[in-house]
């Protein structure tokens, strides 16, 4: 048997795998999902007794080979304990058997991904879309994917999609205006890091992007004003002097401009210097 690993951070994703259940049109099994050695693996699994809901899963399992609801919680448990190819054939068993089990497809993607198979990962993705078409947590999914490899215009749709299932969430905003910034188009790039810091006023890197894009629009004196109020925030991302000082130089204040370097360097950044024998000598 494995090794229990259960912590505060992965309960949560027991919590997220056994209320999952009832998300999806279910297939009927033999036994029945929610059989006695069913219900006992998922109570097992929220005390941390990990062993004895795998021997629980096993035993579902063992009495109906279709019922995919145990594989599927097999799988959770394997990830949990770090067994990845365990996990993946476990949640690959679940969507054979059930092929419409949209966050089968979900989790087995996210899987893929993090074990390095991203071709699998997008089609999986691209399946439980296909699935349900609002899935959000799916829809950032494959917005984020499309950025991170550069498809930025492939992306977009993807992050307004999710934002029109779910418009209060800040990080979303957050993912899309840094899309924008991407494509050029900073004006778009400003709205939303502009909606990300009305839902989330303390997040620092909020105004740090914001700033960035008010740069490009030759718009310096906002840009400054949110790189100020990023310090005020968190004073020690000694990154944002660094930026404020080079839009202080660029407008021509060159004192404010070393100021904020030297005090860059003062808290130990390691390119304070070089920016300032850049700009300061």
């Amino acid at each position: 048997m494995r090794q229990n690993m259960l912590s505060a951070v992965t309960l949560s994703i027991v919590l997220f795998l056994l209320s999952s259940c009832g998300d999806t049109p279910q297939k009927k099994t033999g036994i029945g999902a929610l059989s006695e050695n069913y219900i006992l693996g998922n109570e097992y699994l929220l005390v941390d007794k990990l062993d004895s809901a795998e021997i629980a899963y096993m035993s579902c399992i063992k009495a109906d080979s279709s019922n995919w609801h145990a594989y599927y919680q097999l799988g959770g448990l394997y990830q949990l304990q770090g067994d990845m190819q365990a996990a993946l054939y476990c949640y690959s068993k679940a969507v054979e058997i059930n092929p419409d089990f949209t966050l089968g497809y979900y989790n087995k993607a996210n899987l893929e991904e993090l074990i390095g198979d991203s071709r699998n990962s997008m089609r999986d993705l691209n399946k439980a879309i296909a699935l349900k078409p609002d899935f959000y947590m799916a829809l950032l999914s494959k917005a984020r994917k499309e950025t991170s490899n550069g498809n930025f215009s492939a992306a977009l749709p993807y992050y307004d999609s999710a934002i029109n299932v779910r418009s209060d969430f800040y990080m979303a905003y957050s993912m899309r205006g840094s899309c924008k910034y991407q494509l050029g188009d900073y004006d778009g790039a400003v709205a939303d890091f502009s909606k990300q810091i009305e839902l989330f006023p303390r997040y620092i890197m909020g105004y740090v992007n914001r700033a960035m894009a008010y740069k490009e629009l030759k718009n310096y004196n906002d840009a400054i004003a949110d790189l100020s109020t990023a310090i005020d925030i968190d004073p020690r991302w000694t990154q944002s002097f660094l930026y404020r000082g080079v839009l202080y130089y660029t407008k021509g204040v060159k004192d404010s401009a070393c100021g904020d370097f030297r005090y860059a360097y003062k808290l130990k950044n390691p390119q304070a210097q070089a920016y300032s024998d850049k700009y300061c000598k």
